[in-house]
């Protein structure tokens, strides 16, 4: 049986403050679109938002979010946050609001406008929700940096912090219904019985190796992912893996007793997934232990290196 790779600890984790009070519709609407653009049903979520008993401070609604920051601030909360306001209920947007930290990294490398009575520039962004949760997960990771999003999100240089940034940012994707903003694929352990192999150079290529696998139909079907005789419903994305063992390309096809290790991508039509919106149990390990013990894939960080450390295990939250 197809074994999952482990998932990595901590799961990045955001903390989310509410100058409104969190009403059952709010949080509902506001879980349904984090779940969605992090692709929750998959059970492997990219990062989650943190509500606990700090989230609601109705005591920010008059603030500026200057002063919202500088008070967390002297309470020593010094990460980045999501803020929800009275607005997110209906714009599904929240504003991420950076450390101060990072505003003074940016604003010390940025054309930015300076406001009389404000000591320091603020740096924040707009932004849906969905949209928020699919691209967070490479900001936490260090992989995507915080001077990458000033022209890819659209905020205007000289930056202006108090540019209300409307509409807010998004990337224009229904990350709950278009497949084209599939997941990264799921890493797996498989059985020599449950792999295809080929050397088909019009295949190979594009993995740039001389032998590429994949898992059987009835392996992905049982798995909830996708085989290459399943492609018609891949929406066109490559759903084979070098044949290779941490990046050097084997000059054999495999061979029963090999340890077999590929990605493969996910099916959003298996009955196996929750429908998107929704967080889904993590799949795996789901076969026999023998096929992770002793494998160097047991200690390897499936997620990514963490900027800092993950909050408790969470889950949703709204705030503004």
């Amino acid at each position: 049986m197809v074994v999952f790779w482990p998932r990595c600890d901590p799961v990045i984790a955001i903390q989310v403050f509410s100058t409104i009070a969190l009403t059952p519709n709010l949080t509902s609407m506001f879980h349904y679109d984090f779940n969605a653009g992090s692709f929750a049903q998959f059970g492997n979520p990219t990062e989650v938002p943190h509500i606990d008993h700090r989230t609601e401070r109705t005591d920010f609604r008059d603030m500026s979010h200057l002063a919202i920051r500088q008070r967390l601030d002297a309470e020593n909360f010094k990460d980045d946050f999501i803020l929800v306001d009275e607005h997110t209920q209906q714009s599904h947007a929240i504003w991420w609001i950076v450390s101060t930290q990072d505003s003074k990294d940016l604003y010390d490398g940025y054309d930015h406008i300076e406001y009389p009575g404000e000591n320091e520039t603020l740096w924040q962004s707009h932004i849906l929700i969905q949209d928020f949760a699919y691209e967070y997960d490479s900001i936490a990771a260090g992989v995507t940096f915080l001077p990458d999003i000033i022209p890819r999100w659209n905020i205007h240089v000289p930056y202006d912090p108090h540019d209300p940034q409307e509409p807010p940012f998004t990337e224009g994707i229904d990350y709950a219904h278009q497949r084209s903003a599939l997941p990264g694929p799921a890493g797996v352990y498989a059985a020599f019985s449950e792999i295809i192999y080929t050397n088909n150079w019009t295949i190979c290529q594009w993995q740039t190796t001389p032998w590429c696998i994949a898992l059987t139909r009835e392996a992905a079907e049982l798995s909830g992912l996708l085989s290459p005789e399943m492609l018609s419903r891949a929406a066109g994305r490559s759903v084979w893996s070098p044949w290779s063992h941490w990046g050097v390309p084997y000059h054999r096809p495999p061979r029963p007793g090999d340890e077999i290790q590929l990605r493969a991508d996910y099916d959003w039509d298996s009955p196996r997934w929750p429908p998107p919106g929704t967080v889904g149990p993590f799949p795996g390990p789901t076969g026999p232990p023998r096929l992770a013990r002793g494998t160097r894939f047991r200690q390897q960080c499936l997620s990514r290196k963490l900027k800092k450390p993950g909050l408790p295990s969470p889950t949703v939250a709204t705030s503004r």
